[in-house]
């Protein structure tokens, strides 16, 4: 179960990354909202104004002189709304600690973006169907906000990005989503997480790297050499030097509908849908002061462990073709897209 709010990552070219910063700073703020910088020198400032600090911002960043921000953003698909953290990171701060180099963080607490409570019925309760509807209020948020950190135009100039309610851009495969701006690039996900846990590698240092450096870093691996996973199967266990490498040689296309074709949701998850349909309606009524009269309710803690185990075992994942030709791959941020990967790997016959 996440301690905290979930964190987004994305990586640029550092002479294109005050562009990447101010881009993804004009689709987070609020039109009107208080943004407050720090650089890391001391440099600040407490503004309205986006144009003022992207002035500041371009005339310190540098060294190791990073830019800080605070401010509100409004998010598409749940309508709230929230302050978020803004950051970006020179390559000299890289080098010394890896922190970004792009970096969002969704509230300050970790309930500013999970639901902590639902209201149900007065009928039987249904823990499943409970975590279902935990899992509808933050789907569609956690992959707006990726794109509006790793895609907010049309520059192309962030190649790869990714989520976790983690504090640090781990294995792509451990995290909940991840952004690739070329879909035809999908397997650097795997090859990235490869040479992150088999060589001990920061992903944010090594994210840029080409596909075809990654796959030389794999073939340069042992033969028979594997990575521990985490997973509940044997399926899940482990992950291997030529898995990667099949996988690279796989045509991206087969990939990628292996993939959509693993995200179907299980069994478990189906059968708590109809339930969790009703929840989201019950909910929308009691938002809707022109409602009427609504059915009695009330509000049930869904931060239990039970809720938490069932998103952790059965939240579905989602493939997301991009119409600029990305692909997003994205779960609740309590599970990992370690599993889908797996058993797509494992239909096409490349697990060893």
């Amino acid at each position: 179960m996440s301690e905290s709010e979930p964190c987004f990552y994305a990586w640029c070219d550092e002479a294109e990354r005050i562009e990447a910063f101010a881009a993804a700073l004009s689709a987070l703020v609020s039109p009107g909202a208080l943004i407050s910088l720090m650089m890391s020198h001391q440099q600040g400032c407490k503004t309205r104004s986006v144009d003022e600090v992207l002035a500041m911002i371009r005339a310190h960043f540098g060294g190791t002189n990073n830019a800080h921000l605070l401010s509100g953003v409004s998010l598409n698909d749940s309508k709230g709304g929230m302050l978020f953290g803004l950051k970006c990171y020179t390559d000299e701060s890289e080098r010394l600690c890896s922190w970004g180099p792009l970096c969002l963080t969704a509230g300050e607490r970790k309930w500013d973006f999970y639901p902590d409570e639902i209201p149900v019925g007065r009928g039987p309760r249904s823990v499943e169907a409970e975590a279902a509807v935990a899992y509808h209020l933050v789907q569609g948020d956690i992959e707006d906000l990726l794109l509006r950190l790793c895609a907010p135009d049309a520059s192309g100039r962030v190649p790869t990005g990714a989520c976790t309610d983690k504090e640090n851009w781990i294995a792509p495969v451990d995290m909940c989503a991840t952004y690739n701006a070329n879909a035809a690039e999908l397997a650097r996900d795997l090859a990235l997480s490869w040479v992150s846990l088999h060589d001990k590698e920061s992903v944010s240092r090594i994210a840029g790297t080409s596909l075809e450096a990654l796959r030389a870093r794999v073939d340069a691996a042992p033969r028979g050499a594997h990575v521990p996973m985490r997973g509940t199967s044997e399926l899940t266990g482990s992950l291997s030097r030529e898995t990667v490498l099949k996988a690279l040689a796989t045509p991206p296309a087969t990939l990628l509908e292996a993939l959509e074709a693993a995200a179907l949701p299980d069994d478990a998850w189906r059968a708590a849908e109809p339930k969790a349909r009703e929840l989201l309606e019950l909910r929308c009524q009691l938002d809707d002061e022109a409602a009427g009269e609504v059915p009695p309710a009330f509000w049930v803690d869904i931060t239990t462990r039970e809720h938490t185990r069932f998103l952790e075992e059965h939240a579905p994942f989602h493939v997301r073709r991009l119409p600029s030709g990305g692909v997003v791959l994205a779960t609740h941020p309590y599970r990992t897209l370690w599993p889908l990967w797996a058993d797509a790997l494992f239909v096409l016959g490349l697990m060893s």
